[in-house]
């Protein structure tokens, strides 16, 4: 069982390094001075209803902040000081970056941009990682403006990690064939809901960080 739970971690950290991996987005502000652009990065989180944390000024920043650890939105925000303009950069969670670079582009004037979202249901995003974590990644993925860029790879390992404990599950605990409807039954069950219930925490966090996105009726870029 101890070789089992450590297969199982090795999967999970593969699976969540698409989403820990930071992605970032940068705007430029000509003739704008740092106090003017700070302003503007503070009415921004104002709008989505995000603390911001200023942090230690570090690489040449003029003002830096970052929301709190476990807020719906992740964002790592600095701003820059250059002759005759001022430079924004927000690093993130998926591509929250993006979308608050997008947000802050038209409190300026910028815009509107491409792409439009609506709404996600909290409810089916749950419903569909219970049938499989794979479903309720592409749900949370698609039509998204902070979905993250790739798909296909996380996917396939949500569905292998599925298969793999749907397997191992059965076979190690109890015995030492494949077994998934006699006494592997149990086991199978406790793994594979355990996998989900795992896998519903960045997926509902990122239904919720959509949603506060979309919820202020702007266009994107992506």
């Amino acid at each position: 069982m101890l070789w089992l739970l450590r297969r199982w971690r090795y999967l999970l950290l593969l699976v969540a390094a698409d989403k820990l991996m930071a992605v970032g987005a940068a705007l430029e502000m000509p003739g704008k001075k740092p106090e003017e652009a700070v302003a503007v990065v503070q009415n921004a989180l104002r709008r989505i209803h995000t603390t911001c944390i200023e942090q230690e000024i570090t690489l040449g920043a003029h003002w830096r902040c970052k929301t709190p650890f476990f807020s719906v939105v992740g964002l790592d925000i600095s701003v820059t000081a250059l002759p005759e303009k001022s430079i924004i950069r927000a690093d993130s969670r998926n591509r929250q970056g993006f979308a608050f670079i997008d947000l802050v582009a038209q409190e300026t004037g910028q815009g509107p941009f491409a792409q439009r979202y609506g709404e996600k249901s909290f409810i089916v995003g749950t419903l569909a990682t219970a049938i499989s974590p794979a479903l309720g990644y592409w749900y949370v993925n698609s039509n998204s403006m902070i979905r993250n860029k790739s798909l296909f790879w996380p996917m396939l390992g949500l569905i292998f990690g599925d298969l793999f404990l749907f397997w191992m599950s059965s076979k190690i605990y109890f015995t030492n064939s494949f077994d998934p409807f006699g006494a592997g039954f149990t086991s199978m069950v406790i793994s594979m809901a355990a996998f989900r219930t795992i896998m519903l925490v960045p997926i509902s966090w990122q239904v919720l960080a959509h949603n506060r996105f979309a919820g202020l009726q702007i266009s994107y870029r992506f």
